[in-house]
């Protein structure tokens, strides 16, 4: 823990083949709706070969290096400069080294300067979210074989098994906490926000959205790991007027509440369900729009989601997300929840019935 290691022959061609296979799926999406494929190939080589220099770099030194011994202030100047680093390579590349090489103007000459930093920023982040999933399934593998250990040498009691249970659900809690809303970001999103509240009202407006979900989600919760409904709701709220701004209002959805939010509950349930439809629905079709109902009657949450699915190219996605819903529901609220999941050639439907008492 905390040092930094090399990888064994076996391990970097694992990296390598599994790298290769992810780029291969993006470029051959990308390349094949493109009216310029060869561009498009030349330029998503070169974004995966900086996003793998970002994960690396995060992984198997800034994290074990800083975070690990909780120099937060030293990890958090170090992934600023990061993001820094990276902004300017890839300014670098697009508007120089590109159209030297290729021959003719990158893909992103047209854009205007914010939405390139946005896309950017973007690529950073995934990135950074990926290698933090990465260390922490290190660290978390290795925790598990020392768990296991324990195990083998004692009989675990009753009451033992369910402190257990909880502190893994804490840990896992945790992890997703620092995937949705690192702290570190904080200053960053402070930063972009004084730069653009001035000259883009909506871009900051946007940031201020992103930044209550992060706080939310990083918040210290209380004794049962429960938060309340409606801050819950709140953060679904943010997340559909970050994706309306993101896309120029041309996305159709409808969010329907009825009854009290009243109530706790496990904290990332619903709104992951949100995330998941955003990732993979069309929300342009305005016959189909994405459909989100929440209704509470006395203690009961009703919650249900119904889109249209997207075909070609998607969001990169850790597929994680309903896992985690599914495992956690079982955990949480075993024998008081009915999680049905509808998916049809065009069209993916989910429903969730939750007793809170």
């Amino acid at each position: 823990m905390g040092k930094y290691r090399q990888y064994p022959p076996i391990t970097i061609l694992v990296h390598f083949i599994v790298w290769t296979l992810y780029a291969s799926v993006t470029l051959l999406v990308y390349a094949s709706s493109s009216s310029h494929p060869k561009i498009v190939i030349y330029e998503t080589i070169e974004t995966f070969f900086i996003c793998a220099a970002i994960f690396y770099t995060n992984s198997d030194f800034f994290l074990p290096v800083f975070f690990e011994k909780k120099e937060y202030v030293k990890y958090t100047i170090c992934i600023i400069i990061s993001f820094l680093v990276h902004l300017g390579i890839r300014y670098l590349f697009a508007y120089y080294i590109d159209p030297f090489v290729m021959g003719s103007p990158s893909t992103v000459v047209d854009m205007n300067f914010t939405s390139f930093t946005i896309i950017s920023t973007w690529w950073w982040f995934q990135a950074t979210l990926f290698s933090f999933g990465y260390w922490f399934s290190k660290v978390s593998i290795k925790r598990e074989q020392e768990v296991s250990m324990v195990r083998d040498e004692m009989t675990i009691k009753e009451t033992e098994q369910l402190k257990l249970r909880q502190e893994k659900l804490e840990l896992e809690n945790a992890f997703l906490r620092t995937q949705i809303n690192p702290h570190f970001l904080f200053n960053t999103l402070g930063y972009f926000y004084n730069k653009v509240s001035d000259t883009h009202p909506d871009v900051a407006e946007g940031i201020v959205a992103l930044t209550n979900i992060m706080r939310s989600s990083i918040s210290k919760k209380t004794h049962d790991g429960l938060v309340s409904l409606e801050e819950e709701v709140e953060n679904i709220e943010y997340l559909i007027s970050i994706y309306r701004m993101r896309y120029n209002n041309k996305v159709y959805i409808l969010f329907n509440k009825a009854g009290e939010y009243n109530l706790r509950i496990m904290p990332h349930i619903l709104i992951t369900l949100v995330e998941n439809a955003f990732k993979h629905g069309d929300l342009h079709d305005p016959a189909n729009p994405l459909i989100i109902c929440l209704d509470i009657q006395d203690k009961d949450i009703n919650f249900h989601i119904h889109n249209k699915k997207r075909f070609g190219p998607k969001e990169i996605s850790s597929g994680v997300g309903l896992q985690y819903v599914a495992k956690h529901l079982e955990l949480m609220y075993p024998g008081n929840y009915h999680f049905n999941i509808d998916n049809k050639e065009y069209l993916y439907t989910v429903n969730l019935h939750l007793k809170t008492n």
